[in-house]
């Protein structure tokens, strides 16, 4: 197993390469810098076969267009989080930008790009063709938002980090369904699965469940 953490973009979102057989790759949340990113790819000596969005927050989407040019995979994302790719998205991300503040749409417009339609929606139990990793839902921060389970690992977007949880005032999210998403979904994992965020440091379920002040 390989896992390579790229931090990308003005508000430093994690991007991770993951690979089960250290053969094939899935790129998971591309933020920005495509070229970056698929450059780690081909360093690795990695087969790319996926992109997959946890949700669909431009940070966390940002180089779905120029990555998917470069490596020629399907971009996947949970069904419920397709609105926010295609054209359809830049409504959404509009709404979103008035609760973050219209000082940073600028500066979003700047560093990421609007991504092209899913090819593949997704949702709980599908897995990601030849990446080994399992969709659970997660809905809460967005309506659509999915973690993704490995062997021994979660890669959950911004569901769950290191002692706190995403937020839950853009499209879709919900507090409650958040908290509820997170307990039922993540902390019923084994207690040593690495928990990878979409910001900040790896944590563990077994850390999170004993000392999350969110989720006592």
């Amino acid at each position: 197993m390989l896992i390579e953490t790229l931090q990308l973009g003005p508000v430093v979102t994690n991007c991770y390469i993951y690979s089960a057989d250290g053969k094939r790759a899935a790129v998971i949340d591309p933020a920005a810098d495509a070229d970056e990113i698929a450059a780690h790819v081909w360093a690795l000596e990695l087969e790319p076969v996926a992109i997959v969005n946890t949700h669909g927050h431009l940070d966390h989407i940002g180089a779905n267009a120029a990555l998917k040019a470069l490596v020629d995979v399907p971009i996947f994302i949970g069904e419920k989080d397709a609105p926010y790719l295609g054209p359809k998205g830049e409504a959404l991300h509009r709404q979103d930008a008035l609760v973050i503040g219209p000082e940073n749409v600028a500066l979003f417009q700047v560093h990421y790009a609007a991504s092209p339609p899913a090819d593949v929606l997704v949702r709980e139990g599908d897995e990601i063709p030849g990446a080994g990793l399992r969709v659970v839902e997660t809905p809460g921060h967005t309506a659509g938002g999915i973690s993704l389970v490995g062997d021994g690992v979660v890669f959950c977007g911004d569901a769950l980090f290191a002692g706190s949880i995403g937020r839950a005032d853009l499209c879709g999210g919900d507090e409650q369904v958040l908290i509820s998403s997170i307990k039922a979904k993540l902390l019923t994992l084994p207690g040593a699965t690495e928990v990878f965020p979409g910001h900040g440091p790896p944590t563990t379920v077994r850390e999170e469940k004993a000392h999350n002040p969110f989720l006592s």
